[in-house]
């Protein structure tokens, strides 16, 4: 290896320390302030009220698909013609990007506003609930709509691989959103709509700063006058068309548990899937983190053609995003219902515990499998990829469906349990191996990790639960709780030290252990 790829490595292990120290903080920000609001709303004003909150974001992602086929592979193209040094076709991509956006956005304004008068014909709403509930959604929306337009200036970060800097703007909405919250639930009469206006006030803190980023890191980066480009959109669109594809997907697997609960159940036990939702869709977005922290790095091996240094960095973000997962996890596998007791006092614990428990056993193979999700973006071979998962799709919510027809008593269940079941296969066939053509490598190339990654949740969680038993160890305080997490935390990343991360990635956490000591 020669001086000047040493001093490239260096480099790059610096920043990607400094984002994994950052997102985590962020996430943890996110994590900490989620956990504690939520109980405090849901006893304010119900777990049905609280469970439109998590139809109305799910139903708004019905509308992404409407712009996912663009901003989904904005950036790739943007960071790629960046970085191979065409910064008229970047300023290209750029602008035909951001005015296609203002143009969507106008489009789907004027679509919602009678969608969200007439909602109590679309959903079951309890009649006291309707006039919040509409205003609800009217905030999620509008909150959409900022954050279709901020998506392009996320780019700056991405392509000067500072993506620490998007972290500490998401800390400081999240400071924003918990001052609104509590202002409005500490003065006023509870309703559910409060959490719809913190959401934007959020979002317009994050389009703010990546606003101010993209004119500081790349100014060079333009939005040009009269720079649109039908060609350039119909390029981005045609890759990222597919990405509709998956998104379809997600909607059929995931999307749609929340509306058949309020539609075919009952909006009671949606808002009860709402609430155990939230710690697998929290491991989703620890997923998203992760992944996203090796992305600029992958996209510029990528675009300077040097595949063997792509593939390393690929196993790293599985391996460590693996640990992360696994983490949250086998936790929680161990004291899931515990902890529910303790956060949600008065609700059906039980119930909630099953419906987590459910939800988040299709996220286990996910801490592997999420970075290989955005290998086909990245080689721009979607096609046959998002076909595959539309397949998947279509089963999971006939098969969900059918489930509850089947089950009338116990069709929550099916709703929980039936997507994962196809996505855990997904990912453990179809995912790895696509990957791996997609790179040309040997079909079974990722399965090394794959292997090293189940064996050790398993070993971790069998530990666990042993010595649960063997201590007989009672969790009836907050205090019990975190010390029963404390351990089973220890015995994971042992395990994780031992059986998943390989010598690259045990030296990026322990650098970034140490610089996070040295800064103390």
């Amino acid at each position: 290896m020669s001086f000047g790829e040493k001093t490239e490595n260096m480099d790059n292990k610096r920043q990607f320390i400094l984002n994994l120290v950052a997102s985590l903080v962020a996430f943890a920000a996110n994590l900490g302030i989620g956990f504690l609001l939520t109980p405090f709303i849901v006893q304010r004003i119900g777990a049905e009220a609280y469970g439109f909150v998590g139809l109305a974001n799910t139903m708004v992602n019905y509308a992404a698909l409407a712009t996912l086929a663009l901003n989904s592979v904005a950036g790739r193209f943007i960071t790629v013609a960046y970085h191979r040094g065409d910064k008229k076709t970047a300023d290209k991509y750029f602008t035909s990007t951001l005015s296609s956006n203002l143009f969507i956005i106008a489009i789907l304004a004027v679509v919602s506003v009678p969608l969200i008068w007439n909602l109590e014909r679309v959903i079951n709403i309890s009649p006291h609930l309707v006039g919040d509930v509409k205003l609800l959604f009217t905030f999620i929306v509008v909150n959409f709509l900022l954050s279709t337009i901020s998506t392009v200036f996320t780019v700056a970060t991405f392509i000067k691989n500072k993506l620490y800097l998007g972290s500490v703007a998401n800390i400081a909405a999240v400071v924003v959103k918990v001052i609104v919250l509590i202002l409005l639930f500490g003065t006023l009469p509870a309703m559910v709509w409060y959490v719809g206006l913190g959401t934007c006030a959020a979002t317009l803190i994050t389009f703010v700063a990546n606003y101010v980023f993209t004119k500081r890191l790349v100014p060079e980066l333009r939005f040009v006058r009269h720079g649109f480009s039908w060609p350039a959109i119909r390029e981005m669109l045609a890759a990222g068309i597919w990405n509709c594809v998956i998104k379809l997907q997600q909607i059929l697997q995931d999307g749609l548990s929340l509306l058949v609960a309020n539609l075919m159940i009952s909006p009671y036990l949606m808002g009860l899937l709402s609430i155990a939702q939230l710690v697998p869709t929290t491991m989703s977005s620890l997923m998203g983190t992760i992944t996203s922290l090796f992305s600029p790095q992958q996209t510029k091996y990528y675009a300077q053609g040097r595949i063997d240094y792509l593939i390393r960095e690929l196993k790293s973000a599985m391996r460590i995003c693996g640990l992360f997962v696994n983490l949250i996890f086998v936790v929680l596998l161990v004291v899931g219902e515990d902890f529910i007791k303790l956060w949600q006092p008065g609700q059906d614990a039980r119930m909630i515990n099953i419906l987590m428990q459910l939800t988040m056993g299709g996220f286990l193979l996910s801490g592997v499998a999420t970075t290989l999700q955005g290998v086909p973006l990245l080689v721009n071979k979607l096609r046959e990829y998002s076909i595959g998962w539309l397949i998947c799709g279509a089963i999971s919510f006939a098969s969900m469906v059918a489930g509850v027809y089947a089950f009338p008593s116990n069709g929550i269940y099916a709703v929980a349990a039936v997507p994962q079941i196809v996505g855990f296969i997904a990912n453990l066939t179809f995912v790895p191996i696509y990957a791996a053509r997609c790179l040309k490598l040997s079909r079974f190339a990722f399965y090394p990790v794959y292997l090293q990654y189940i064996a050790a949740t398993a070993i971790a969680a069998g530990v666990c639960y042993a010595l649960r038993d063997l201590m007989n160890f009672e969790i009836n305080s907050w205090i019990t709780l975190i010390a029963a997490c404390a351990i089973c935390s220890i015995v994971v990343i042992a395990t994780d030290m031992v059986f998943l991360l390989g010598s690259r990635e045990r030296s990026i956490l322990v650098n970034t252990i140490k610089e996070k000591i040295h800064r103390k």
